[in-house]
């Protein structure tokens, strides 16, 4: 089954994955958690959800850590880490061996639409007989379903962290 989490920025979604996983014991994946610095938000980590592990991942232009090797940029506001790409690709391809029930993307959207991003593993994980819940917005649901050929899947969109898919 495919579950598409979608809603506004800053709404909750990424909590409810970090819950919502708790209740699944055989399922893997990752969040993508905000960083901040002296109180303003300068990009995200993804956070392994079996392991707590966190890889930088996105950073704003000027917050780009030392030896960051750029894999993308998006809108010149966010620029995505190679190793961050890496990282998940390594987490979805343990998932995917290991037959895990239940896995988490956080989050799929225009990079994935151009072919970039997440757009192989997502590929990989919809082949696979795993029961994926996505982060979508909700204004890509439409184009994410038919770039992707996602025919049935289900839209969670009350999320709220007590609620669970």
């Amino acid at each position: 089954m495919i579950y598409l989490l979608s809603g506004p920025v800053n709404s909750g979604k990424t909590t409810w994955i970090l819950k919502d996983f708790q209740q699944f014991p055989d399922s893997d994946g990752f969040a993508c958690r905000k960083v901040w610095e002296a109180g303003q938000h300068i990009g995200y980590d993804l956070q392994h959800l079996q392991t707590g592990l966190t890889c930088p991942f996105i950073r704003t232009p000027d917050h780009k850590p030392a030896g960051w090797e750029e894999a993308a940029m998006l809108n010149e506001r966010f620029s995505f880490s190679a190793a961050g790409f890496f990282f998940a690709r390594h987490i979805t391809l343990n998932a995917i061996l290991n037959n895990v029930k239940r896995f988490y993307l956080d989050e799929a959207g225009h990079l994935e639409l151009k072919e970039q991003g997440f757009c192989h593993i997502m590929q990989a994980l919809l082949g696979a007989q795993i029961d994926l819940v996505m982060v979508v917005r909700e204004t890509l649901v439409k184009q994410m379903t038919e770039t992707f050929q996602i025919s049935e899947y289900t839209i969670i969109s009350d999320y709220r962290p007590d609620l669970r898919a």
